[in-house]
Order: C-alpha cells, then sequence, then structure tokens
C-alpha cells in the first residue's frame, strides 16, 4: 500500500473517536529527523538520532516479537503508554481482555504525522479504549486521566513505556510521568471513601426525598461571613466572635464546632453539615436554636432532617445527587471534593456572595496533642467510653496515633500534622485561589493557610444591588414519580459487556447519567465481584431493591411522609 493510503486510512480511524487531532495531522508536515529502516521480516522501524548516531525505537529483526514481550509484562487494567513509534508494543495490548483504557502520549504532530505515514496503525486508532495525546502539559495529562478513569470499572491505573523512545526525549517523558505520581494517592483516597459510604449516600438520600420536597428554606446573602471549624484555637477566639456577630457579621458553623458554641453563648445563623455518617447526630445533642438555618447534603442522615422546617438541602458531587438535580428538584450545589466540612463551608461563603471571609478554629493539625476544642462530640464520646483499662486520654492518644503523625514545634508551642490534614489545607488553599471573598484566617495554634498570589489579589467588589440568595428550586415531579422514573431507567438498562466506552456511548445521555449513578455503590461490592462491570450490575440489582423498600414503605396507609 502508498504512505498516502496507510496515511488516509489511519486519519480515518483517528475522526471516529478525535476527529479534531486527525484534522491537524492532516494539516501537518511529517518529522524531518524521523527516517524508517526495514526490519528482517520486512516491517518498518521508525528511527530518531541521538548523539549524532541513528536509534531504532524497535527491533531490526522481528518488532512484533519485541513488542508481544513488552504488552505480555505490562499491567492490567487502564494504561498510560509512554511512546508510540510503530505501535508493535501496543497492537498486542488490544487482545487483552484485562486493557481497560489506554491513553498514548508522544511529543509532536510531525513525529505522529510520521509514523502514521509508513506504519498502519488502524486497528489501534480506532479501538473505543484508546485516546491519543499529542505534546500534553503534564496537567493536562493528569486532567484527562481524573475525567476517563473510573477505578471501579477499569482496575488498576498502570504504564507501558518504549524505553527506546524515551530515552530519545527523557526530560519531556519524564516530567509527564511525574505528574503522575499523585495520581494514585488521590483516586485511592476517593475510591476509599465510595467503598466505604457509596450505598449509604444513596439509602440517605432516597429516605431524604418525601422531606425535601416539603421543606426549602432561604439562605440570605451575606457581606462578612465567620466560619467556625472545630480546631482547639476556636476556644480562644470566642470572643472576638462574640464581638464581629454583634457587629453585624452572620456566623456559620461547622456541625461539629456546634456544641461549643452553644456552650458560649453563640448563636449561629447557619450549620453546615455534609457528613453521611450516623456520629453527625452527636453535634447537635445540645440542640439546635430555633432562629439557625440547617444547611444539608442531601445524603445526610435522615435523623438530621427531622431537627427543624428551617432546612436547606444542597446537592454535591455525588452522582445520584447530580441525576435528581436535573430530573426531581434543582437544589444549590456545593463543592465538598476537599473532604472536609471546612472546605464545604468556604464553598458555601462563595455561593452566599460573600465578600470577606473570617475563619476560626482551622489547625488543620493537633495543638499541643489536642484533636477537638473542648464541648466538641469526641469529649463527652470517649469519656462514656473509659473505663479503668482504656480512659479517655488513652482513647484520645489512639484517636490521633491511628494517622501516623508527625511532631513539630511551631514558634513556643508544638503540634501534630498528619497527611490527610495537610491534603485538606492544600485543598482548601488551592479552592480560595478561584474564590472572590477575602479570606482571613484567624491567629491561632495550627498550620496556618498560605493563599497564593490569586487568592491574595484585590477582589472585585460585587454589585451591591444584586444580592444572591440560596434556595431549591420547583419540584418537576413528586419524590414517588420521580423513583418510579428512575426504577424504569435502571431495569432497561442493557447488560454492559464489552469495553465500557462502547457501552456508554451507544447510552441516551439520561440513561448514562442514571448508570452513572450506579458506581459509588458498586465500589463498596467491587471486593465480592469478579471485575468493573460485575460490580455494577450487583450495585443495579440492589437499588433497584431499596426503591422497592421504600415505595413500599410509604405505600403503608399508616406511615405519612415528614
Amino acid at each position: 500500500m502508498s504512505e498516502s493510503g496507510i496515511l488516509d486510512r489511519n486519519l480515518v480511524a483517528l475522526s471516529t473517536r478525535q476527529p479534531d487531532l486527525a484534522s491537524r495531522l492532516s494539516g501537518s508536515t511529517p518529522d524531518e529527523n524521523l527516517s524508517f529502516i526495514e526490519s528482517r521480516i520486512g516491517l518498518p522501524v521508525p528511527i530518531l538520532p541521538r548523539d549524532g548516531r541513528p536509534f531504532p525505537m524497535h527491533s531490526r529483526f522481528d518488532p512484533i516479537l519485541e513488542g508481544q514481550k513488552l504488552a505480555d509484562g505490562s499491567p492490567e487494567g487502564y494504561l498510560v503508554a509512554f511512546g508510540l513509534g510503530g505501535g508493535y508494543h501496543l497492537k498486542p495490548l488490544l487482545e487483552k481482555k484485562t486493557l481497560t483504557g489506554l491513553i498514548i502520549v508522544e511529543r509532536s504532530l510531525p513525529l505522529v504525522r510520521g509514523f502514521m505515514e509508513r506504519i498502519d496503525l488502524t486497528r489501534l486508532l480506532s479501538d473505543s479504549r484508546v485516546i491519543l495525546l499529542i505534546d500534553p502539559l503534564p496537567g493536562e495529562l493528569t486532567r484527562v486521566i481524573l475525567d476517563r478513569y473510573l477505578p471501579v470499572l477499569y482496575g488498576n491505573l498502570g504504564s507501558i513505556t518504549l524505553r527506546s523512545r524515551w530515552d530519545a526525549d527523557p526530560s519531556w517523558f519524564g516530567d509527564l510521568a511525574d505528574s503522575l505520581k499523585g495520581i494514585p494517592e488521590a483516586l485511592g483516597r476517593d475510591y476509599t471513601v465510595q467503598a466505604r459510604f457509596g450505598r449509604r449516600w444513596l439509602v440517605h438520600t432516597m429516605a431524604n426525598l418525601p422531606r425535601s420536597e416539603v421543606v426549602g428554606a432561604v439562605l440570605p446573602p451575606s457581606r462578612r461571613l465567620l466560619i467556625t471549624a472545630a480546631g482547639p484555637s476556636l476556644e480562644g477566639q470566642l470572643s472576638k466572635i462574640h464581638s464581629l456577630q454583634a457587629r453585624g457579621a452572620a456566623l456559620l458553623a461547622t456541625d461539629t464546632s456546634l456544641p461549643l458554641l452553644a456552650s458560649a453563648g453563640l448563636v449561629p445563623d447557619m450549620v453546615l453539615s455534609i457528613d453521611c455518617q450516623v456520629v453527625s447526630y452527636h453535634h447537635f445533642l445540645k440542640g439546635l436554636p430555633k432562629k439557625t438555618l440547617l444547611m444539608l447534603d442531601l445524603a445526610s442522615p435522615p435523623a438530621l432532617t427531622r431537627l427543624t422546617d428551617r432546612t436547606l438541602f444542597f446537592s454535591s458531587g455525588h452522582p445520584f445527587s447530580l441525576y435528581l438535580n436535573r430530573l426531581y428538584r434543582p437544589f444549590p450545589i456545593l463543592d465538598i471534593s476537599g473532604g472536609n466540612v471546612t472546605h464545604a463551608a468556604a464553598s458555601l461563603a462563595q455561593a452566599a456572595g460573600a465578600e470577606e471571609v473570617h475563619l476560626f478554629g482551622a489547625d488543620f493539625s493537633y495543638p499541643m496533642g489536642r484533636p477537638y476544642a473542648k464541648e466538641t462530640y469526641i469529649f463527652p464520646y470517649f469519656q462514656s467510653r473509659s473505663d479503668r483499662i482504656s480512659s479517655s486520654e488513652n482513647l484520645f492518644w489512639k484517636f490521633i496515633a491511628d494517622s501516623r503523625p508527625r511532631r513539630e514545634r511551631s514558634e513556643d508551642s508544638w503540634r501534630f500534622r498528619t497527611s490527610s490534614m495537610d491534603h485538606y489545607r492544600e485543598a482548601l488553599e488551592d479552592a480560595l485561589g478561584d474564590m472572590s471573598f477575602r479570606l482571613i484566617q484567624e491567629s491561632g495554634e495550627g498550620v496556618p493557610i498560605e493563599l497564593s498570589a490569586k487568592a491574595n489579589a484585590p477582589k472585585l467588589i460585587r454589585d451591591r444591588h444584586v444580592f444572591p440568595m440560596l434556595t431549591a428550586g420547583p419540584v418537576t415531579v413528586g419524590w414517588k414519580d420521580f423513583l418510579q422514573d428512575y426504577r424504569r431507567r435502571l431495569e432497561n438498562l442493557p447488560s454492559l459487556s464489552g469495553p465500557p466506552q462502547d457501552y456508554l456511548e451507544e447510552l441516551e445521555p439520561e440513561n448514562r447519567q442514571a448508570w452513572a449513578t450506579l458506581l459509588p455503590s458498586a465500589a463498596t461490592f467491587r471486593s465480592e465481584s469478579p471485575d468493573g462491570p460485575a460490580a455494577v450490575e450487583k450495585a443495579r440489582q440492589w437499588t433497584l431493591g431499596r426503591i422497592d423498600n421504600l415505595r413500599r414503605i410509604y405505600s403503608d396507609p399508616q406511615i405519612t411522609a415528614p
């Protein structure tokens, strides 16, 4: 076949998945430094010069056999391939059922254009599991992986390297590889949370639907907002909170800090709770002031939703939460990706139109070995569990020690730091760069927040005639009808067979979104399932059962909706 024929076939194959990239390659010219030799078995082998000498990217004798050996030694799951070359090491991967995705990264359009003129890559480029990235920035590669890779479905995340290609551009490939080092930890952290809470999120959200239909408080705008976290520093900051609130600042309490505020006679204007665990109820045992607005994640424990009629539900990034936001009732959306309620409170401050935010008790560490401020839930909880053998002090130390802390001095004091606390702080620092309010972290004993230049830049003052009001939108369909339609969609979903990429492409957008709601629950079934698709199917059957149970409960004439 002529070179133009090979190129045309490759471009057509690529255009089925990446038409923009195919167009860019069509208008490029091949790399003048790229040449080819013919191997002993008659296949072309690309060559790039290095140190004045030609270096082939594959075996000059049998590139197919060499490529098969490299593919056989590659990890299973979702792979990042450093180097395309002639693709001899990648084509065998397509025959492996254990390959769930493949991201190929190469340096330049002219180089890839040269490969495509001489080597038939159609099988590789047309596979739905494959995406080709040319000259991506490290951050771009990271974003593509985070957008496309689903641990519960695709299994392990690994890489395969064409060493002869890497050695021609070691610093470029090295920078890309370095950018991926933090991804397994970040994805693992998120996946661990899903595996622990995936089913609980869905159960709580469905149980809260009747309540969400009858409550709909409004969160007024707040120019100056005080946020209270529950670190030990909060104890010494109470008088300043009193003073600022008396001068008109609104007080937003995280649920963990509520008991201490109540003991100090402080009445929050609003309390925010994002935890789906029943332990969240402990924060409210001293009561919730009647005038206080309660902001709850839709996945909060149902026991909390009955504390007050002044409740405003919000939607998080959970797939089911976003699904019902579209088809049932629109709720305010808060960013809880930081993994802690302080981060969510900052997101709420941004949504509420705050111009100045004072942050109290955000220690992101354990000052003097103390995990929380006094009066918070953990003190009575541990005291109730103490006995002669295990005192409350011992329980406190075990609580801290289990997080593998490291001790550091801070001026004339000391504190414990942990990797999870550092992650929470860093996530908040990143988020603050995109928020429009001015943050003032009140001095305390914890680790100070380091604001970026973007976060420290002068903020644009909002139009004083524009006052954002946060509330839920109108109910578009009753919760029972919504669940009935959701059940129908899940029941009619075809079985997942073959590459998930093909399966999702064939689904209608609303059915695709319904399917995505199964993924957090599927994470809880993954350890007892042979593969990702089997876990998703278990999650589907379990979800159908939960819907039937809820509908059965509320069809009982002796039970009335809240």
